[in-house]
């Protein structure tokens, strides 16, 4: 058995408060994998919980850490030990697909920690690569096969916690944080309709580039807090909006991209062409307002206040006048840098 790092060891770290008496055994957890530690440094992105980073003389590691209030979010209480809930949804995605997600390692439910593999091999998410370039349609077709193949390898499988409601909780909570944030009839209905659809499953709950690496040639998925029962629609739009999102000053890209992705994804169940997908568009826009108007979330801003304010005001029309597809969310994106 590995014995604990002694105190000389120990880099220094923002670790140390947050996990106070836990700090060894996950340290020493690290270390079999990481040889000594010698840099620990705060991953950025975050909201729910705190992300750190390990690296040691045999390579790093990630260490994820839940408390009683979200890492970005102090306002907000939460429950550390659904920490547990997270670590089922990675092992189970990683046994499924272990080209797409990271491997837990080690978990510590005493210290509402997981060790898992670094599935970030440059370090940094998709999201800080597009802050400063824009997508490829090589990236958008890796992206959207592989969010189809993990559409496909869920269907079937049961709620993450069985005889307590938490897969219906758990996409309420989707919906309020981000569809209904809008407090919009046209967003409301399209809840019902998701709750309507067939062949309702786990899906992931957070596809933003944020949660993502598309780096070297690979495609992971990271941060499963929100894995709930609900319909993979929910996925496809939720990552359609924030594509688009970040390209509102690069609108020559949207189409090819948006097409890209959109052709490489196949929804489980009978087939949806998402040019005439009313719901996809309407989902995508209540995502887009989710995040322009962030009243819950914050979300760094990916475009000027005033195209991003015109954007938020197609966008309302649009769930106006409804309804509309996919190519006139796109249209009102391009439509935003031009005023």
């Amino acid at each position: 058995m590995t014995a604990a790092p002694a105190a000389e060891d120990l880099p220094p770290t923002g670790l140390g408060p947050l996990l106070g008496p836990h700090l060894r055994p996950v340290l020493a957890a690290c270390r079999l994998h990481t040889g000594r530690p010698t840099l620990v440094e705060a991953c950025t992105g975050g909201n729910v919980s705190h992300v750190f980073r390990v690296t040691g003389n045999r390579g790093s590691v990630i260490v994820k850490v839940r408390g009683r209030r979200f890492a970005r979010l102090a306002h907000i209480a939460t429950d550390p030990a659904l920490i547990a809930v997270e670590e089922r949804a990675l092992t189970l995605h990683h046994r499924l697909l272990p080209d797409l997600f990271p491997k837990v390692l080690a978990f510590l439910p005493a210290a509402h920690a997981m060790v898992m593999t670094d599935v970030f091999p440059d370090g940094r998410s998709w999201r800080e690569h597009l802050d400063q370039r824009p997508a490829t349609a090589e990236e958008c077709t890796r992206l959207g096969a592989a969010l189809s193949r993990v559409h496909h390898a869920t269907t079937g499988l049961p709620p993450l916690r069985d005889g307590d409601g938490d897969d219906r909780f758990r996409a309420e909570h989707a919906y309020g944080y981000s569809l209904r944030a809008a407090e919009h009839r046209a967003l409301d209905e399209a809840c019902r309709h998701l709750d309507a659809l067939p062949g309702q499953q786990l899906i992931l709950g957070d596809t933003c580039p944020k949660n993502l690496s598309l780096a070297s040639g690979r495609t992971a998925f990271v941060d499963l807090e929100t894995v709930h029962t609900g319909a993979p629609l929910f996925d496809l739009g939720y990552l359609l909006a924030h594509l688009v999102l970040h390209h509102i000053t690069r609108p020559e890209h949207l189409r090819p991209l948006a097409t890209a992705f959109l052709d490489a994804h196949r929804l489980p169940g009978p087939p949806r062409p998402w040019r005439s997908d009313s719901l996809l568009a309407t989902v995508t826009a209540g995502i887009l307002l989710y995040r322009l108007e962030a009243r819950t979330v914050p979300y760094p801003p990916t475009a000027p206040p005033g195209a991003a304010a015109r954007l938020r005001r197609r966008v309302r029309q649009l769930l106006d006048d409804g309804p509309f597809t996919v190519q006139d969310v796109l249209e009102a994106a391009e439509e935003a840098v031009t005023g």
